[in-house]
């Protein structure tokens, strides 16, 4: 058997609900582990058989529990990645700065 990787991220707390969901389903799937001590943002990995669609996983999990942690999934480690840096905010610029600096002595 072999198993693709799929990465999972949504709003702070779901894993815990998710991996009690897959428990009582019969997909063919193990946790896996991501570390996220720095994020601000939860993450999660699970292997699924590699006969198992993305869609069989949403089935599984439910589309309230999808909806409520706003839940995305990845089926590669580069789109999982890229998704965390467009997450990320970016720094502000000198000019920016200064502005800001300027609006408080006017405030």
């Amino acid at each position: 058997m072999n198993w693709n990787t799929i990465y999972i991220t949504g709003k702070p707390g779901f894993q815990q609900e998710l991996r009690r969901k897959l428990e009582h389903t019969d997909l063919e799937c193990m946790p896996g582990y991501v570390d996220n001590s720095t994020a601000d943002v939860s993450h999660d990995l699970y292997w699924l058989d590699e006969r198992t669609e993305i869609r069989e996983l949403k089935e599984a999990i439910g589309s309230k529990m999808v909806w409520k942690y706003r839940l995305k999934f990845y089926a590669s480690l580069e789109s999982f990645l890229e998704a965390q840096e467009r997450g990320k905010p970016k720094g502000l610029t000198k000019d920016e700065m200064d502005l800001m600096a300027h609006m408080r002595e006017v405030a």
